[in-house]
């Protein structure tokens, strides 16, 4: 087998290697799996019955086109305040979510945006992550998380 084989081959399931990651973290994320402290630190910053008020709040991340979102990553997450948390997921949300393309897609409320992108970014290695794809991941699997919190109950 050549060197330029084998290099090809080794990109190849490297690529292949870091999609796995990318997905198992996604998934682990959307399941719920994970540290208690870490989900309970994460709702004792702000309770879901008081609103953020985010207007005016500049999103996380660099701004391309008018958006954060095809480039706000992990890292830009870790240094957010709460507000700038919200309005990046929303800046996601709203490009994600293409008007009048007739296509419907599953939309994550704020907790469940912020619930993927805590556990995906906590680990060090994962600051090069890209928030819309998580988010994208997480959407794709949404429908059937909720179903299952449903049948269990809560």
């Amino acid at each position: 087998m050549s060197a330029s084989v084998r290099k090809a081959e080794l990109r190849t399931r490297t690529g292949l290697l870091a999609l796995a990651v990318v997905a198992c973290v996604a998934a682990g994320a959307m399941a719920g799996c994970g540290d208690e402290e870490t989900s309970q630190a994460g709702q004792a910053q702000a309770s879901p019955d008081e609103p953020v008020d985010i207007s005016g709040t500049d999103p996380l991340g660099q701004m391309i086109g008018g958006s954060v979102a095809p480039l706000a990553m992990c890292s830009d997450w870790n240094g957010g305040s709460e507000p700038e948390r919200l309005a990046t997921i929303e800046d996601i949300r709203t490009q994600l979510a293409a008007q009048d393309s007739g296509i419907t897609a599953p939309e994550l409320t704020d907790e469940e945006a912020t619930e993927v992108f805590d556990k995906a970014c906590e680990p060090s290695w994962g600051a090069g992550f890209r928030l819309y794809k998580l988010y994208a991941r997480a959407a794709g699997f949404v429908d059937l998380k909720r179903e299952i919190e449903e049948r269990q109950g809560g």
